[in-house]
């Protein structure tokens, strides 16, 4: 009798002993694929970075001169990567008509979009272009401008206009905004502040997602 409960009570073990190692190994596979997403996340970070700095090469190259005089700025966020021009080596005070200068410096951009719009494998450097037009906050009441936003928005609108039609950027990457005053980088109650708040960033995005392929 002791014997036929003795092999009963281990017989009943097992099924325990199963649901832990399944249990285990559950928990391992959970922790295994946590590790896969974590190291393919890594990789195509690494992949944008490495495409962000191909781009920002060439236009440190480029305008070296423009970034040691801050005309031009060069930032990166995540997937962002934003080239900021002061308005004024493009437009003239309260105008959105591209000046001599600014048609030479948004040309010489546009051809660098143009040409590292895609890597030596063909696959796209970056995704999309935004054209965002920023202004002070000093308000601007004219006929054809009734407020910053429409000074903001026209201007835009202009570099959109030269990429498509100078240089031949594909116009379904790109898009056009006026923020007016309402996104400064810099305090308005100075003068040099306003200077900067006055500008048009152009921005790349760039997909994490699309950076494996």
């Amino acid at each position: 009798m002791d014997l036929r409960m003795r092999q009963t009570s281990v017989l009943n073990i097992w099924p325990a002993f199963t649901d832990v190692a399944i249990a285990m190994l559950l928990i391992f596979l959970f922790f295994l694929f946590i590790q896969f997403i974590a190291n393919s996340k890594l990789i195509l970070k690494i992949r944008m970075e490495k495409k962000q700095e191909t781009i920002q090469e060439a236009f440190a190259k480029t305008f070296a001169k423009e970034i040691a005089n801050g005309t031009i700025a060069i930032e990166r966020d995540g997937n962002l990567q934003r080239f900021s021009f002061s308005d004024r080596i493009l437009f003239h005070t309260a105008e959105a008509e591209l000046q001599p200068l600014g048609q030479t410096t948004l040309t010489a951009v546009g051809r660098l979009l143009q040409r590292y719009k895609t890597d030596e494998k063909g696959q796209p450097l970056y995704q999309s272009v935004q054209i965002n037009g920023h202004t002070d906050n000093i308000p601007i009441e004219t006929e054809q401008f009734p407020s910053n936003w429409e000074l903001s928005s026209a201007r835009a609108i202009a570099v959109l206009r030269l990429f498509v039609d100078e240089i031949g950027i594909d116009a379904r990457t790109l898009i056009a905004t006026g923020y007016g005053e309402y996104h400064p980088v810099a305090t308005n109650w100075t003068k040099v502040g306003r200077a900067k708040n006055r500008r048009i960033e152009i921005v790349l995005v760039y997909s994490e997602m699309e950076g494996g392929k």
